[in-house]
């Protein structure tokens, strides 16, 4: 990960390649920072870049008195890179099943999400629901977000891990490599999630799914990014 190499923001060094990294995390947390909007990812700091941080400052960082810099290992840094939890206890919602086509397959403290991503769940869950489909939901972040070991994602609530589909349809884990796995059901799956605007990428190493992505260690899970 990008390490900054001075200040940014007021009275920082403000480094070309420094802005342009605080800009790229700026515009990954701007679904929780309504003020924030997109800032220009071109490495100069413009009024919108600052006031970008001063609002992340306020609402996510938990400072009275924002100082309107970012500095390297400073608080604000390790929050807009989700090294630790933000400061903002309204951000993410908990999901709860609340369907008998869903079950959760982690623990109840790593199934936190933004409102939309948790809507963008529940549609899946309903449009899936008339083709008996089933669907174990794990990991998507902590109630504030920060570090989710051993994920290096999972901190903004917007990831989402879903298992994939068996044959026998048995509310336990498969792999891709396994007899039981049903690519066809996992397809549904996919289909659902593509038709969402709101589904950013899926992370999923069956080679002969369209519309997902190879990422290493994802043949046991769909990784579902969703926009906000």
């Amino acid at each position: 990960m990008y390490r900054l190499t001075g200040s940014v923001g007021a009275d920082g060094r403000n480094a070309h390649d420094d802005v342009q990294q605080v800009q790229i995390q700026l515009n990954k947390n701007a679904h929780l920072v309504e003020a924030i909007g997109r800032v220009p990812e071109d490495g100069n700091l413009d009024e919108a870049t600052q006031r970008a941080i001063i609002a992340f400052q306020r609402q996510l960082g938990g400072h009275s008195a924002p100082d309107g810099r970012v500095d390297p290992h400073g608080l604000t840094w390790r929050r807009l890179v989700g090294d630790i939890p933000h400061a903002r206890v309204d951000a993410f919602e908990a999901l709860t099943p609340v369907s008998d086509n869903f079950y959760l397959y982690s623990n109840q403290d790593r199934v936190w999400g933004t409102p939309t991503t948790l809507q963008s769940v529940r549609t899946l869950v309903a449009t899936l629901r008339p083709a008996g489909i089933v669907l174990g939901i794990g990991d998507i972040s902590f109630a504030q977000g920060g570090r989710m070991p051993p994920h290096a994602s999972h901190r903004r609530g917007i990831d989402v891990d879903i298992r994939p589909q068996r044959t026998d349809e048995a509310r336990s884990p498969i792999r891709i490599s396994d007899p039981d796995y049903s690519h066809d059901r996992t397809k549904l799956v996919v289909e659902a999630l593509v038709a969402d605007d709101n589904l950013e990428l899926i992370f999923f190493n069956d080679k002969k799914m369209p519309s997902v992505r190879f990422h290493e260690g994802h043949d046991n899970h769909l990784h579902c990014r969703f926009k906000e």
